[in-house]
């Protein structure tokens, strides 16, 4: 973890040719009546490490503190949501990583836990991709679930603070409070080329969404089911999918491949 380490250790560790950054990022804003605003950061913090935990020794990545405020403008009806401005966010997020790559970490992760930034992760990285000669990827966690795993421990809708995320949370020690739990599904003029579950192909048109609009609660989906078992299966399923991920990452010269297969740098 880079705040516990020394600028020394730091160092040392690049010199030996470790040059892995990992950039959790999370969000402080509502989940419910059971889950607390910091569910987001926390899980994907603790996600991370758990992975890194099966990887130390051979991939010895170096894990940055996650940024715990980003764009939550669409939950911002719901007292306690913190949010910047999405171009303020992307700039945070680009200068984080620009901090790493400058001291020598040539692979920069960012592992999302917030579902709202997709359009800023993409300009993120692309301009990242411009401004630098890291290799930059962005690795969601849902990336790594086996397809028939996911559907054995939830059933839809999987959406926000519902039962996937309140699992999760108490697989992971978050502070989670059952007995407030309320299960909601919003009911409205939904086209069914819009749909609104994690499980289902991605909806063929979008529209911004804000939450207090479809939900009195914050909750999406039927947080009640949710059991702390599911989400340790959940938990030892992404991590293991995530440590292979920066196994392969650690061995792939990115730069030396495309030169010998594509002569792109010629």
């Amino acid at each position: 973890m880079l705040a516990k380490m020394t600028w020394q250790e730091v160092a040392e560790r690049l010199k030996k040719g470790y040059n892995i950054a990992i950039v959790p990022v999370g969000a402080l804003e509502q989940h419910g009546p059971m889950l607390p605003l910091d569910t987001d950061t926390h899980n994907v913090y603790h996600l991370v490490l758990k992975a890194v935990e099966k990887v130390v020794e051979e991939v010895k990545p170096i894990v940055v503190p996650p940024l715990w405020c980003s764009y939550s403008w669409h939950f911002m009806d719901f007292p306690g949501t913190i949010t910047l401005k999405e171009e303020t966010f992307t700039k945070v997020l680009v200068e984080v990583c620009k901090s790493m790559i400058h001291h020598g970490f040539k692979k920069i992760v960012i592992v999302p836990g917030h579902g709202g930034i997709s359009g800023a992760l993409h300009t993120a990285r692309y301009k990242l991709k411009e401004q630098t000669d890291a290799f930059v990827v962005v690795a969601n966690f849902g990336t790594f679930l086996p397809s028939k795993i996911g559907k054995d421990l939830f059933k839809p809708p999987i959406h926000h603070a519902g039962e996937a995320e309140t699992a999760v949370s108490l697989a992971l020690g978050n502070e989670v409070h059952m007995d407030r739990a309320v299960d909601e599904i919003p009911k409205g003029p939904l086209p069914k080329y819009i749909k609104f579950d994690y499980t289902q192909p991605p909806p063929k048109v979008s529209f911004p969404l804000r939450m207090k609009e479809w939900t009195k609660s914050g909750s999406w989906g039927y947080p009640s089911r949710a059991s702390k078992e599911n989400g340790e299966k959940y938990v030892e399923a992404v991590t293991n999918g995530f440590a292979t991920f920066l196994k392969e990452l650690k061995a792939v010269d990115w730069r030396e491949t495309l030169e010998k297969k594509y002569n792109y740098f010629e």
